[in-house]
């Protein structure tokens, strides 16, 4: 796939043109970026609160399994408040 974008500097009148082949590689998630990880996780847990059409087989503990992969640094703590949260939900619906 060939991707191409155009761009102008703020002060400028002239744009630029940058262009890029993408290549069909498959990466294994769990070799991927720990930020891809837990976006991933993010988005799996937001299918499954939806009960989404597309989650597949996806579930709690295959989000909390990337969320933890993917926690990294975290300087800010918001990825393990993230996990918190998922944590607390798994434990109300087992309540249920």
């Amino acid at each position: 796939m060939q991707v191409k974008l155009r761009y102008k500097e703020p002060t400028g009148d002239r744009s630029n043109l940058i262009s890029r082949s993408v290549g069909d590689r498959v990466i294994p998630l769990e070799q991927a970026s720990e930020d891809l990880r837990f976006a991933s996780s993010v988005v799996m847990f937001g299918m499954l609160m939806r009960d989404s059409e597309f989650k597949g087989k996806t579930s709690l503990e295959s989000v909390l399994r990337l969320a933890e992969q993917g926690k990294g640094a975290d300087a800010e703590g918001y990825r393990e408040e993230f996990i918190a949260l998922v944590k607390g939900y798994g434990a109300i619906k087992a309540m249920k």
